[in-house]
């Protein structure tokens, strides 16, 4: 019989005021699961702290506050795009369930720049991924 692994969740986190209701989903699939999980925020070059506008710094305040409450691991992780440090810390931590918020770019926009959950779903091939309609 092969061993069991361990599910972990990873909530892709964000300085957004819909972000809540990923966390909150996050939460509620951790304590189905029996699992740990761990709510990421990927600081890009934009939300330096000497960057980020005041705004979005005291709403990603409340959202961490929200996973920290809610039981998460909270984890920052510095990167150029969020998708690289997503996928390394999935890498790197074993993560079996992902939990993205649905994009609110155009099309357009994801042509241009490139989607962070295609990408993800690129390079992490073993977890299963929720996108949370917003």
């Amino acid at each position: 019989m092969p061993a069991l692994i361990p599910e972990r969740v990873m909530v892709c986190m964000s300085s957004s005021a819909s972000a809540p209701i990923v966390i909150r989903t996050g939460a509620r699939i951790a304590g189905r699961l029996g699992a740990r999980w761990y709510a990421v925020y990927v600081e890009t070059s934009s939300e330096l702290p000497e960057r980020i506008k005041a705004s979005d710094l005291s709403q990603l305040q409340r959202n961490l506050a929200l996973a920290e409450g809610l039981g998460a691991t909270v984890v920052r992780v510095k990167a150029n795009r969020p998708a690289d440090g997503l996928i390394a810390f999935a890498q790197r931590e074993g993560i079996t369930h992902v939990i993205f918020g649905q994009s609110a770019r155009t099309r357009l926009e994801i042509l241009m720049k490139g989607s962070t959950l295609n990408r993800f779903l690129e390079e992490v091939k073993d977890a299963a991924v929720q996108v949370v309609p917003l």
